[in-house]
């Protein structure tokens, strides 16, 4: 049998291309352990709960959020998906939920949907175009009547289909930013929680700090679910499973990669990534291969790296170097060593837990992203 050129190359794509996804979602098919986590908000959704995923950036929201969208089709969930990152103004929060509309209403529910929408006149479609080409015609257009509109719609779709809505707004922390926002959605939420349920996406726990927390609208009856780094054990057999695959070897090393990478979901597929291309087909992974992905990984996180360290003030920087650096930002030597005046140091630490820099573990402070921690040891480490 004649074999031709392409296949040969493509064959030897497949053999030499990583199996290891690390920028942006992860495709269904590849995704890590979460699947009690899928479960627990599914769970949640049909006992009418109101939700909050919170995790660090780059631990899975999204890809889990994916996941439950994809199998929610097949039991009847009906999921819209809106991201909410940076939104800026009722306007934008507007023009967001109207594209989620747009991408995520299956088509048989778009003629009720967009029938919906055109009867509340207040310039949103479901096309998801319709409220740009308001503003642009008349720019002093007040978006609130259009914003009632879009969180009113969930509840008057309910009732054109059997089984639940689930709306999903990523990036909740953002809407902080916008007067108003916040209380506006959870009084929607609440008023619509036996027929859709809510989850509110994003990283920390302080996502709903201005929503109103009353009788009628308790915010501690939410239901909120902490994403965790990936467990130890399943990631050392996925890595060693997905190198076995392509006729190469890690065993001597996927600990020091899991160590290294400290269980961090993204982190830990970007070293796996960068390994791959330091062992051939055939060969064994060396402790030399790994830390050549180690120091590939160290110029790729680079930018980013000095990008966050420009954007925190003297204090908030000395106090993320005290944790990566000392283990915590209230040890005498770290104070001394960087200058660091304690009553800094405790004004500082909140503002970085808050953007998702650091945490205080049981096990102990530590910068959220190993990657960061170790370029700030490489590059400024003043611990001997």
């Amino acid at each position: 049998m004649e074999i031709s050129a392409a296949y040969i190359l493509e064959s030897a794509m497949r053999d030499t291309a990583s199996p290891f996804e690390f920028d942006g979602p992860v495709p269904l098919d590849c995704m890590i352990n979460r699947r009690a986590e899928a479960d627990t908000i599914r769970a949640w959704t049909h006992e009418s709960q109101l939700m909050a995923l919170v995790a660090p950036r780059r631990y899975g929201k999204t890809s889990l959020i994916r996941k439950i969208a994809s199998e929610g089709e097949k039991v009847g969930l009906m999921v819209v998906t809106a991201d909410l990152f940076e939104v800026a103004s009722l306007s934008d929060l507007v023009l967001r939920l109207e594209r989620a509309w747009a991408q995520h209403t299956p088509e048989e529910l778009r003629p009720a949907a967009g029938k919906i929408l055109s009867s509340a006149q207040a310039g949103v479609s479901i096309s998801g175009a319709g409220f740009a080409l308001t503003m642009a015609d008349k720019p002093t257009t007040d978006p609130e009547p259009a914003l009632h509109a879009l969180l009113e719609l969930p509840a008057q779709l309910a009732q054109h289909r059997p089984g639940r809505i689930l709306i999903v707004l990523d990036e909740f922390q953002s809407v902080a930013g916008v007067p108003e926002a916040q209380a506006l959605i959870w009084k929607h939420a609440w008023q619509q929680r036996q027929s859709v349920s809510y989850l509110f996406a994003g990283g920390g726990p302080g996502m709903l700090s201005t929503a109103p927390d009353d009788r009628e609208r308790p915010v501690g009856q939410m239901r909120t679910l902490q994403l965790d780094r990936l467990p130890a054990a399943e990631l050392r057999e996925v890595i060693k499973d997905r190198f076995a695959a392509r006729n190469r070897d890690v065993s001597d090393v996927v600990d020091g990669l899991v160590a290294a990478s400290e269980r961090h979901p993204q982190r830990t597929m970007l070293l796996a990534h960068l390994l791959w291309h330091e062992v051939p087909a055939g060969e064994r992974a060396t402790t030399d291969d790994l830390e050549a992905a180690i120091t590939a990984a160290l110029r790729q996180v680079d930018a980013e790296a000095r990008a966050t360290m420009s954007g925190l003030t003297v204090g908030q920087r000395k106090v993320l170097r005290a944790v990566a650096e000392y283990g915590t930002p209230m040890a005498a030597r770290a104070l001394r060593a960087l200058g660091l005046p304690k009553t800094t140091a405790q004004k500082a630490a909140p503002h970085l837990v808050a953007t998702g820099l650091i945490e205080d573990t049981d096990q102990g402070w530590r910068v959220i992203d190993p990657l960061l921690a170790r370029w700030i040891r490489t590059n400024y480490g003043t611990r001997a």
